[in-house]
Parts: structure tokens; sequence; C-alpha cells
């Protein structure tokens, strides 16, 4: 073999290392989780805590009606749609989530959701457990686990909020 063959052979080496090497750096296995992540087992006075901190702002109800429910995750799967807000006898403000079935959003051709069940349900979450992340609402205080596991709402047992009414709700960077 000649000299020039052997530089060259010598140079594509070098420059596959260089590009291949980065991908080397990567460590396996999942990252650890950000604070902004709910931890399992929140009661809701720690879910009121972490929510004022997260600057709430006012936001119509109607507003809420609609938007697309997502994890927060750099992935940021959806989880379900806001349904509406409804009002306890207590007085406490609650979010009714849809939760949509495996034969839900996807035969629509839209985004993905991990309820894995075969007809929709409704669930409620307390305001303090969801934050706006722009056009989107963010599950801030429980695990998509705890959320799947919530008992199914009945229509009937609290007062829907007027869409005309606003309540604060915190707001949240991006989770990327």
């Amino acid at each position: 073999m000649s000299a020039s063959a052997v530089l060259r052979a010598c140079g594509a080496f070098l420059l596959t290392l260089a590009l291949v090497a980065p991908g080397w750096a990567q460590t396996a296995g999942p990252s650890p989780a950000p604070d902004h992540m709910p931890t399992p087992g929140m009661t809701a006075p720690e879910m009121a805590g972490r929510a004022a901190g997260r600057f709430p702002q006012p936001v119509r109800v109607g507003d809420l009606a609609g938007r697309f429910l997502l994890q927060p995750e750099e992935s940021q799967p959806v989880l379900g749609r806001i349904a509406g807000l409804v009002r306890r006898d207590d007085g406490t403000a609650e979010v009714v989530i849809r939760l949509e079935g495996s034969l839900g959003l996807t035969w629509l051709g839209l985004r993905s959701v991990a309820w894995t069940g075969f007809s929709p349900r409704l669930v409620a979450v307390p305001v303090e457990a969801v934050a706006l992340l722009g056009e989107y609402v963010a599950l801030m205080g429980l695990t998509p686990e705890r959320l799947h596991a919530l008992p199914t709402f009945a229509t009937g047992s609290a007062t829907a909020i007027p869409p005309d009414e606003t309540l604060r709700v915190g707001i949240v960077r991006p989770f990327h």
C-alpha cells in the first residue's frame, strides 16, 4: 500500500471518529427529574404552594375549554382535553379533563393520547394541579398514573363555572 493510500485511510478514520465520538459522550438512562415535575403523593396544600410560585395569571374559563392537557416532559404527550371547569360545594375550583380512549383522538389523525381505555371518561383535578403552557395546559401537580387512577367525574356532582368568569392559573416555561 502506498503512503498516500495510508494517509487517506487514516484521514477517513479520523474524520469518522470525529463525527461519531460526540455520540459516545451521551449517557444512557433517564435524566434526573426536574423541579417542576410532580412528586408522588403530593397533597393539596403542597400543590397549592407550588401553584402560587407559578405566577398565577387571570384567565377566562371559556378560554381553557378544549385545550390539550400535556404531560410535563420534553416529548409533551397529550393526556387529554380540558372539558370545562367546575366549582365544588366547598368553593374549590376543579378542571374537568376528558381522557380520550384509544379510539379517541388517534383515529382522527391528531396527537396520540396516553389513556389506554376504549371509551372517553371525565376526571376532575384541582386548578392548582395544572399550569398554562402557551396554547396548552400542562399537568403539574399529578403524575399521569395518578391522573388515570382518579375516579370518573359525575357531571351533576359540581356546579359548572360560567365561561365569562376569570380564574387565576399559573404559567410554566417550556420543558425542553
